[in-house]
């Protein structure tokens, strides 16, 4: 009974000394917030106004891939809701990275759900319709994991997963560590992630692959998968994970970034 009562009132206490030692201040406008995007300004970021195929770049609607770029190994679409060109876009991004502030995700997080469920919601009706639905991030590799302490990718999934009430997973893993994909040109980032992404618990069922996993009986066999990720530019990454997950009996894999550069 104590303990009930003691807990919260010490994570309250802890709170409010890390409020008032280290107060939050939005990260666009700088005034002191309770979160590091106020109200105000995350009205002002910039979203785009039409999505586009992952593979051609052409416009599509809903972000399908178009039938002409589908391969079985491609992803179905991508969604992306914010302009990377907009400044205010790219600070909020960069700062929560490299800054350190996880929390940042868990709002940008919440913010593309809301959107989604408002523009696109015969998209997300189609993936989550009876099947069984998966989110997972695009992971780090380990060295830079351990560099920033936390996966922007992983906030996000998390994020989403618990306002849609999907289950999450960290499948997923980069087998190898990769360049940051801005500074490379479009066919240097193919190459660059080549290969990079692997299942974590190789599928076991009779060395049959992709049907379950070999810790928990994780599958995603025939499941539909959310890929996630902060930020996308010609999609190499995407694609090579959405290529790794549909080899492992993924049957459709949606692909959603906070912005398109």
């Amino acid at each position: 009974m104590y303990e009930a009562l003691i807990k919260p009132a010490v994570k309250d206490l802890y709170h409010f000394i890390l409020d008032t030692l280290f107060p939050i201040y939005c990260l666009i406008c700088e005034k002191e917030d309770i979160k590091f995007i106020c109200d105000v300004c995350k009205n002002k970021l910039t979203k785009l106004e039409h999505q586009h195929c992952i593979v051609c770049k052409k416009p599509s609607p809903g972000g399908l891939t178009h039938p002409i770029c589908k391969t079985p190994h491609m992803p179905e679409g991508l969604i992306s809701i914010f302009n990377y060109h907009d400044k205010k876009v790219a600070d909020i991004l960069i700062k929560g990275k490299y800054k350190f502030l996880p929390e940042v995700y868990e709002v940008l997080g919440k913010m593309i759900v809301d959107d989604i469920k408002n523009k696109f919601p015969d998209v997300l009706h189609g993936i989550t319709y009876d099947q069984e639905v998966m989110v997972i991030p695009l992971p780090l590799h380990k060295r830079r994991l351990r560099w920033r302490g936390f996966n922007q990718s992983e906030v996000l999934a998390k994020t989403v997963s618990d306002v849609l009430l999907i289950p999450y997973d960290d499948l997923l893993i980069r087998g190898k560590p990769t360049k940051t994909q801005k500074d490379l040109k479009k066919e240097q980032r193919i190459k660059n992630v080549k290969d990079a992404f692997k299942i974590k618990f190789p599928p076991k069922i009779g060395g049959v692959a992709g049907q379950e996993s070999g810790q928990g009986g994780i599958t995603i066999k025939d499941k539909n998968v959310i890929l996630i990720d902060d930020v996308v530019t010609t999609g190499s990454t995407l694609l090579e994970a959405a290529k790794v997950l549909k080899r492992s009996g993924a049957k459709e894999v949606w692909c959603l970034t906070v912005a398109r550069d």
